[in-house]
């Protein structure tokens, strides 16, 4: 049984932190394409197939409000169940270890900081260890800070852009192929980890959650499409060609007396990896723990920060795009968890359901 603890505006919070933390590497080199204005055309596609992955978490909550994915997977699927959610800890710890290597090569390519990364990562872990340790409801009060500040960088940023744009930077859509169509697609819900999340979160919410999950919805195609718009208008053909493009075209705004605007959107990302890493550092523990027994959820929270900091080690920029990074697995493992599990779930109960009910 789960309390609520955390209202349906903190959870939206929570989850526009972890998508601005996807958007700001999104590029042409995140898709493998060398057209990302098309990519507009797939977020609006993705809000709509977001709204259909979502149909079967909404349902299994709804039948079981009190209960989390790792407990109604005890309860349907018995012993097996507790596979399934080692399998959501798996997750959530791969998407911490892909949001850390994304911020090594950006630390290591572009920054060069005089500080190894080492220790920048190990920090970064310790201090979201610290604050997963100290629960969903820190974490919640954290990210209302963390987005208050986002919410005023990001508005400086957008003004400084706005004035940058040249829109003869905009070809028309598809003028090459459709792939950028569907590569954007791939890529935006592959990095949906918001919605597997939804499975542990849920039940601690209080509040109109399908309102939340609407509003939220909105919120990310807004926060995509704008930032597509805004690199894609400043920096033109440029954008094919950086790594990060959305930083490129910081680099270059500036607004009234305050210059190099690139020190804010490090800022933002940073803050964002932070609550992320403490978001599901929590999550993936809390799987782990009603898997393997009421142990201590810091000392397995310990362990993966643990876990974090080696993984991070051996990560090559060569390689980080393929292996468990490959957008293919990514995107099955999102569908797994965020679709298929709680569908399957469903369809499992609706047959006991029917079998137990005696015949006329």
């Amino acid at each position: 049984m789960n309390q609520k603890i955390i209202s349906v505006p903190q959870l939206i919070t929570l989850f526009m932190i972890n998508r601005l933390v996807i958007s700001m590497t999104f590029g042409s080199s995140s898709i493998n394409n060398h057209n990302i204005w098309d990519c507009i055309i797939s977020s609006l596609l993705v809000f709509i197939i977001t709204f259909i992955l979502i149909i079967p978490m909404m349902i299994l909550f709804k039948n079981n409000e009190n209960l989390d994915i790792t407990d109604i997977n005890e309860k349907i699927l018995g012993k097996f169940g507790k596979i399934i959610s080692v399998i959501y800890a798996f997750y959530f710890l791969l998407s911490c270890t892909y949001t850390l290597s994304n911020f090594k090569i950006f630390i290591e390519s572009v920054i060069n900081p005089p500080i190894s990364f080492l220790v920048l990562l190990t920090s970064i872990i310790i201090f979201a260890c610290y604050s997963a340790a100290k629960g969903i409801n820190a974490i919640a009060r954290a990210g209302a800070i963390i987005l208050f500040l986002t919410f005023f960088l990001l508005i400086m940023i957008y003004i400084s852009l706005f004035k940058l744009i040249d829109f003869t930077n905009f070809r028309p859509f598809f003028y090459e192929n459709y792939n950028s169509l569907t590569d954007g697609i791939f890529f935006m819900l592959s990095r949906m980890s918001c919605i597997p999340a939804m499975g542990m979160l849920l039940p601690m919410c209080f509040g109109n959650i399908k309102k939340g999950i609407i509003t939220w919805n909105f919120l990310v195609l807004f926060l995509m499409s704008s930032m597509i718009f805004l690199v894609t208008g400043v920096l033109g053909e440029l954008s094919d060609i950086k790594l990060f493009p959305i930083y490129t075209a910081t680099s270059a705004a500036k607004i009234s007396k305050f210059e190099n605007l690139d020190s804010l959107y490090l800022g933002l990302w940073t803050a964002g990896i932070f609550l992320k890493l403490s978001l599901f550092l929590n999550l993936s523990s809390e799987c782990l723990r009603k898997s393997f027994g009421r142990k201590s959820n810091k000392i397995i929270i310990f362990l993966l920060g643990i876990i974090l900091i080696i993984t991070n080690m051996f990560v090559k920029i060569s390689n980080i795009m393929s292996g468990i990074f490959d957008t293919r697995f990514l995107f099955f493992m999102t569908i797994f968890t965020a679709f298929l599990v709680p569908l399957i779930l469903l369809i499992i109960k609706k047959i006991s359901k029917f079998k137990q009910e005696p015949e006329i």
